[in-house]
């Protein structure tokens, strides 16, 4: 993977790790996220949200508002 990231192939990562050894390969994944600028989730729910927003935006539907005109929606 971080071959990939340093060759600019990976546009984003999303790395939930599971266990002590994935967690210490996350480390190095995220160092290289960080180091190539790459952005980087570490959630179900991030990784969910950013899906939802891609989808959006390539639907044009992504409007940007306040946080404040969002939790008037709620």
């Amino acid at each position: 993977v971080i071959d990939l990231m340093r060759k600019d192939d990976v546009g984003l990562v999303i790395n939930t790790p599971t266990s002590k050894i994935s967690y210490k390969d996350g480390r190095s994944i995220r160092r290289a996220a960080v180091d190539y600028a790459i952005p980087y989730i570490t959630t179900i729910q991030a990784a969910m949200a950013a899906a939802d927003a891609i989808e959006a935006v390539s639907r044009g539907e992504l409007v940007i508002k306040s946080i404040g005109e969002y939790h008037l929606e709620m």
